[in-house]
């Protein structure tokens, strides 16, 4: 028992220790068991938080686009309606200018059946009608080809008149006038033959003299004639007086020598002191021929009026061209001749041309005797004459119109 007492607690620790490990590893266990659920239930709640937002932002980006997809569809019905209305509008005008169209169509159709019916009916009067009709429409053109040729001497226009006259009795294609149109053919034959004149050519030559007596020089100098930096047509066309010409030098000539060389210098500078004071001299003394001793006492301002004047003498003669006055034509430029002859200077060429020219155009006349329409106008005349006398024949008497008016006696009972 002493043993058994004594053995007894050493026995017990040994068993104890089991049995607190045990609990330790189950306590351990638990609180491992304990320590993964608690994270497993954290990442659970974070997944289902994650999940419930993006499940709520799905649901607000679905209510947004349905959102917009109606507003969408609203618009398109709205646009459909508008559009529906806009097309309806269109239908409507065109209708209307489709009714418009027709009711201008039968205007037209009916417009152009009166049409019709007066070409008809000015056809049958021009061509089958009375002659009087036709003989006013050639008188109307015969005489406007009787003012040209009277008023303005204008052949061209006349002639295109009387050819419209002619053109048109051949249509009407009447054989009684035949003698009217045998006469317009031969006043016509008589206006072909006439000789014209060249007025755009004359007009040049006048324009080209005006521009020579202003720039042409005078016998005195003057300042138009003879601009800044400019020299004189004669000192521009003649070598300076006095100035000896360039002799031609040979290729192979020895220079001479010693006294011969002294010579020829005191050769040279004779002739050049020569040729100097020869120069000189002429420039101081200028031997001319005159007519008018007043065109060498001009002054400038005098020079300047001349030539206004005759550039105005110029322009009348222009105008006389224009108008065919053949006395006022060739008064001026009989003026122009006699003041460029005058007071120019003939050893310019302008001069010399300016004066050519005045005395062609003084020649040149401008006057030209034109045939008159007289045998067409007597021919009308004469055809209007026939024609009244017909008319007159063909009309009935007054007793045979009463007679034809008043009905017979069977035809009055009758009645």
């Amino acid at each position: 028992m002493t043993d058994t007492d004594h053995s007894s607690p050493a026995s017990t620790p040994e068993s104890a220790q089991p049995a607190s490990a045990l609990a330790t590893a189950q306590a351990g266990a638990g609180r491992a068991r304990r320590g993964g659920f608690v994270p497993a239930v954290v990442l659970l709640a974070l997944l289902a938080l994650i999940l419930g937002g993006a499940l709520y932002y799905q649901n607000q980006q679905y209510r947004t686009l349905r959102a917009d997809l109606q507003q969408q569809h609203e618009q398109s019905v709205r646009l459909v309606q508008e559009t529906r209305e806009q097309a309806g509008q269109a239908l409507s005008l065109v209708q209307e200018q489709a009714a418009r169209i027709e009711d201008l169509r039968g205007a037209l159709d009916a417009t152009s059946g009166q049409v019709q019916e007066l070409d008809q009916a000015l056809r049958m009067m021009t061509d089958s009608g009375s002659d009087l009709l036709l003989l006013n429409d050639i008188d109307h053109l015969v005489t406007i080809a009787q003012q040209q040729l009277a008023l303005g001497g204008n052949v061209a226009n006349a002639i295109i008149s009387l050819e419209a006259a002619q053109a048109q009795l051949a249509r009407a294609n009447r054989p009684g006038l035949a003698a009217l149109q045998q006469s317009i053919n031969g006043d016509l034959d008589r206006l072909r033959a006439v000789a014209t004149i060249d007025l755009p050519a004359l007009s040049a030559r006048i324009d080209r003299l005006s521009d020579l007596i202003g720039t042409a020089p005078l016998l005195v100098p003057d300042a138009a004639a003879h601009p800044a930096g400019q020299a004189t047509p004669a000192a521009a066309q003649a070598p300076a007086a006095g100035t000896p010409a360039a002799e031609p030098h040979p290729a192979a000539q020895p220079a001479p020598e010693g006294w011969r060389a002294v010579a020829a210098d005191a050769w040279q500078w004779t002739r050049d002191a020569a040729g100097l004071v020869s120069r000189d001299l002429r420039s101081l003394f200028d031997v001319r021929r005159v007519d008018d001793a007043a065109a060498l006492l001009m002054s400038p301002d005098q020079a300047l009026r001349f030539r206004e004047v005759l550039k105005q003498r110029a322009v009348t003669a222009q105008l006389a061209l224009m108008m065919r006055q053949s006395r006022i034509w060739q008064a001026e430029l009989e003026q122009l001749s006699r003041a460029i002859d005058q007071r120019y200077d003939m050893r310019a060429e302008s001069a010399r041309e300016a004066l050519k020219i005045a005395r062609e155009l003084h020649d040149t006349p401008i006057e030209i005797a034109l045939p008159t329409v007289d045998n067409s106008l007597a021919a009308i005349a004469a055809a209007r004459d026939a024609a009244a006398e017909e008319d007159e024949q063909d009309a009935p008497a007054p007793g045979d119109s009463l007679r034809d008016a008043a009905p017979s006696p069977a035809v009055a009972g009758s009645v």
